[in-house]
């Protein structure tokens, strides 16, 4: 409790009271010795103590005079209150700088991908290492995993589950750098949520309360495929429409094709192909009111004009790239394909033909 205890005199039993009861709380400090009465009157309710709790604690005695005929005094009941508060402060770090609620408080959401860490630190204090009462040594934490609707991204009708779980006394504590632990396939399918819940232990008369419940969600690793061509492919014409496939790109993300002349290099920065470029979040879209969205996107992209970036013969890479908060927003290979454009190959059939087609002189 804190310094003035706030206590409810439903605790207490009330069983002499008669109508008009003649009733006062006797608090007693365990430190000091010092005793303070206070009159109550009506038919009881919330009570603020007059004095501070003592790291010892105080004694709450609750006395009623008898009815008009019976001028005895009766103890009816008592309790003991320690300085029990435990107070929690939780932080959660990723490179994803995405929080939804407050920070500072105890019910805030954070992000990361599933193949990035991310840390947690704890914060516990107000126990009461020495206290007779078992549930003031510590505190639970429980950490709850829920997996997401691999199609919608929604926790609705998701079964919660527990990871691990732990006793915390006062002090620090830092977990990390950590990955998710859902029990997703693969690490980098991850997606769903990690919860981690604070309860303090019910003493008091007070329940097994929580405290402290932040999250992190975790999402998948973007993916990328690309139909209608294939690696070492030969165009002797014009390239036809191809279609890719995008899945699970990051809330924060752009992402697009490029194409450049030459073998594959990672981090080249090749020709941004038209009608590709595809942004979501509020750093990619500084101009807008509100995020364009906060969970992945999956959607296709047709590439129509692929001849317009590939005009010479020649070897050429085409890419689809993204940029999101990791790795310092520099860009990631999501998928690369190399193809070769050779149309002398055409000219010189056509050639050919035209030579076997003339009459030939006598």
């Amino acid at each position: 409790m804190n310094s003035n205890t706030l206590f409810c005199l439903c605790c207490f039993s009330t069983a002499l009271f008669g109508q008009t009861p003649e009733a006062w709380v006797r608090q007693t400090d365990l430190t000091t010795g010092q005793i303070y009465d206070t009159p109550i009157t009506g038919g009881g309710g919330a009570y603020t103590a007059p004095m501070q709790v003592s790291k010892s604690g105080s004694l709450f005695e609750l006395f009623a005079r008898g009815t008009a005929w019976d001028s005895n005094i009766y103890l009816l009941d008592t309790k003991v209150i320690g300085t029990y508060n435990p107070q929690v402060s939780v932080s959660i770090s990723s490179e994803d700088d995405y929080v939804r609620g407050d920070p500072a408080g105890s019910s805030f959401v954070k992000r990361t991908r599933a193949d990035r860490s991310f840390s947690v630190n704890i914060q516990v204090q107000g126990l009461v290492p020495d206290s007779s009462n078992p549930s003031e040594h510590d505190v639970y934490l429980g950490v709850q995993g829920k997996n997401y609707d691999p199609e919608t991204y929604s926790s609705l009708n998701q079964a919660q589950y527990l990871i691990d779980e732990s006793n915390l006394e006062n002090g620090s504590y830092t977990f990390g750098p950590i990955y998710h632990q859902l029990t997703s396939p693969t690490l980098s399918s991850g997606n769903g949520e990690q919860t981690f819940t604070i309860v303090r232990y019910a003493s008091y008369q007070v329940p097994d309360t929580i405290i402290a419940q932040p999250k992190i969600e975790i999402w998948p690793v973007a993916s990328a495929s690309v139909s209608n061509i294939t690696p070492g492919q030969v165009f002797i014409d014009r390239i036809p429409s191809l279609v890719v496939t995008l899945s699970h790109l990051y809330p924060d993300s752009r992402t697009y094709v490029q194409v450049y002349k030459g073998n594959q290099v990672l981090g080249t920065s090749g020709k941004l192909v038209n009608g590709t470029e595809l942004r979501f979040g509020g750093y990619y879209n500084p101009d807008q009111a509100q995020s364009s969205t906060n969970v992945p996107q999956s959607l296709t992209v047709s590439v129509d004009d692929l001849s317009n970036y590939a005009s010479e013969d020649g070897t050429y890479t085409l890419e689809v790239v993204t940029h999101t908060p990791f790795f310092g927003r520099t860009a990631e290979r999501l998928f690369h394909v190399t193809f070769e454009v050779d149309r002398v190959i055409t000219s010189r059939g056509q050639i050919s033909t035209t030579e076997l087609a003339s009459p030939v002189s006598p």
